[in-house]
């Protein structure tokens, strides 16, 4: 049994990327794995998860007190054998959402080196309208040093019958993971 925390940024319920982390959530629990979902992008309107201290150029920002971030998901993704990451596409790149929780792990780097990970993504272009996200995804598992165990790069996820292929295939790799 692997530990295995999704961390999605979507702000859309129901969207295409909550499609495809939910395929790979029920993959992943048929083969019996423990999981921990964090929904970035579903937490509502409260406090960021980063507060800048002071109106001054050069300052710091701050971590709010009770940050969910800091007190729930790192302690999870630092006891986690995978780590799978799902966004849309926006702008070329990942959402905001997910991009405030992937930069909050540059002070547990050591700490979350060498895990494994899965890639999710949807987006309304084509295959090369996910080029950059896709370098800018390989480059952050290079870097973490997380081997991907299978990614899915859902193009035109508009199609439902389209994307219902690529929910398939993030449901085979969730559910091949032990």
């Amino acid at each position: 049994m692997a530990k295995i925390v999704i961390l999605t940024g979507s702000p859309h319920n129901p969207g295409t990327s909550k499609q495809l982390a939910d395929a790979f959530e029920k993959g992943a629990k048929v083969a019996g794995n423990d999981i921990y979902r964090f929904d970035a992008g579903l937490q509502g309107n409260g406090e960021p998860h980063f507060l800048q201290l002071k109106k001054e150029p050069g300052m710091e920002v701050g971590i709010t007190d009770h940050d969910l971030v800091e007190e729930e998901v790192i302690p999870h993704l630092i006891k986690a054998d995978v780590v799978v990451l799902v966004s849309s596409l926006y702008y070329f790149g990942i959402n905001a959402q997910l991009k405030t929780v992937i930069d909050r792990f540059y002070n547990y780097n050591h700490e979350l080196k060498d895990k494994h990970s899965v890639v999710l993504v949807s987006g309304y272009g084509t295959q090369d309208d996910l080029g950059a996200i896709k370098l800018h995804m390989q480059k952050l598992q290079k870097y973490m040093r997380w081997p991907s165990l299978g990614d899915v790069y859902a193009d035109d996820s508009w199609n439902q019958s389209k994307l219902s292929r690529f929910a398939q295939q993030a449901y085979e790799i969730g559910k091949k993971i032990k």
